[in-house]
């Protein structure tokens, strides 16, 4: 009998958008992953997406990192209560380049000179996995620089 776990990365906890000393105004929004009910008996991991938007008010290069989670590595774990699930979030959809904030092998995203976008986050929890029952979650910090 297999046992349904549900892992949900439950959003990000902070979003924070830092200006420069250019001319444009950016906010940002963001749509957390969330893994639904998993297994441990998968052989295959266990993978969804989430969403960070970014609006400007005119053209601008900006960079998209994503730092912090109850770990604050890049080596990401969600919690339930005293338990831990690891898993990550990646920039590309083959979910090569682990979305950091661009330190230890970490990636960020670059938009050269638009006005923003919807950029997918790629999430990923390896499998087999076994760990209790129960709703797993995480947050982390959003940052924008443009």
């Amino acid at each position: 009998m297999s046992r349904g776990i549900r892992y949900v990365l439950s959003g990000v906890g902070l979003l924070l958008s830092l200006a420069s000393a250019q001319a444009a105004t950016c906010t940002v929004s963001v749509t957390g992953v969330a893994f639904g009910t998993h297994t441990f008996l998968v052989t295959s991991p266990s993978d969804s997406t989430g969403t960070i938007t970014v609006n400007c008010n005119a053209v601008a290069a900006y960079s998209i990192g994503i730092i912090g989670g109850f770990t604050g590595t890049f080596m990401r774990a969600m919690t339930s209560g005293s338990n831990q699930l690891s898993y990550n979030l990646f920039t590309d959809a083959t979910r090569t380049v682990v979305w950091g904030d661009g330190s230890g092998g970490s990636g960020r995203l670059n938009s050269a000179g638009t006005t923003g976008g919807t950029h997918t986050v790629y999430g990923r929890i390896p499998a087999r996995q076994n760990v209790p029952a129960g709703s797993y979650s995480d947050s982390l910090i959003v940052r924008v620089e443009f």
